[in-house]
């Protein structure tokens, strides 16, 4: 019996009334969720520290489609506890609405295109696609408050480590706050030179590595918690190399095309660091038995 044979058996087919009732509640999400989406789709286009955002939703996908078959057998029909999580993504969004908080408008589209899988299909399928739905939050930009609340400390984290690194290549270093002072130059570490952007692009990384390479789930959660040291780790080696290289080469080399490489290579050492560990902990703890 094919999957659709399956799902007919059990759901049974919607008939006309149906289709025109969900083509109905899909376009009056549409309209509701357009000018929210669109401007988080501008964030990540404007916006560094989220560009990430435009594979998240890929990746999300995929993960759905590659189990496409197991989700066709699994199809129980219609399950009304999806409307409860419907009305409680849609709740979210009125709070949103009412607080002036763009995060909470755009992250309640999870909970309600999720709540419609459930609603439709029921919970096996639901259930097999709470990760790929759950891994969406991670394209939805932080609140500012959050944002600036890491970033200052690691700003002064990264001077820290980077004044102490560069003292190891011989050069005179005087560390004040976040400002690293150099003989022929001042350098200020920024929000951009913090480490956010690398730490929560490697959090996207690393928790598909995770769950796409690692069987257990302790290991999985093992690999994304390794994320913060990983990024925190390579932007000191990140803002030390500028530093190295601006007193070696002058400040010229602390923007353009100079800047931005260094900044790439980092960010690929750090990607390149974390796929290691997660291979390194594949072989140490072996499959046996996958978990899903």
């Amino acid at each position: 019996m094919s999957g659709q044979e399956n799902m007919d058996r059990r759901g049974g087919s919607p008939g006309l009334a149906g289709l025109l009732a969900w083509a109905v509640v899909l376009g009056l999400l549409a309209w509701i969720y357009t000018p929210h989406v669109w401007g988080m789709v501008n964030n990540w286009w404007v916006d560094p520290n989220y560009s990430h955002g435009f594979l998240v939703p890929l990746i999300s996908a995929y993960l759905i489609w590659r189990q496409r078959k197991q989700l066709a057998e699994v199809a129980a029909g219609p399950n009304y506890f999806g409307l409860a999580v419907v009305a409680a993504g849609l709740l979210v969004l009125v709070v949103g609405q009412l607080a002036h908080e763009f995060y909470l408008r755009r992250v309640s589209l999870i909970p309600v295109m999720w709540g419609l899988v459930f609603l439709a299909w029921g919970w096996p399928v639901a259930r097999r696609t709470i990760f790929a739905f759950a891994y969406l939050i991670l394209m939805v930009p932080l609140p500012y408050l959050i944002y600036d609340a890491v970033a200052f400390p690691l700003r002064l984290f990264a001077a820290e480590v980077a004044a102490w690194g560069i003292r190891l290549f011989g050069i005179p270093v005087y560390l004040e706050g976040n400002v690293i002072h150099l003989p022929n130059l001042v350098m200020n570490v920024v929000d951009a030179c913090s480490g956010i952007r690398s730490l929560i692009s490697l959090l996207a990384v690393g928790v598909i590595l995770a769950y796409l390479i690692l069987p257990k789930r302790w290991v999985k959660v093992l690999v994304v918690l390794l994320v913060v040291p990983v990024a925190v780790f390579t932007n000191a080696l990140r803002v030390t190399a500028a530093g190295v290289l601006a007193f070696y080469w002058g400040p010229e080399t602390l923007e353009g095309v100079m800047h931005d490489f260094v900044g790439w290579l980092v960010f690929m050492a750090g990607f390149v660091f974390l796929l290691f560990i997660t291979l390194g902990l594949k072989k140490l703890f072996p499959e046996g038995r996958r978990q899903s």
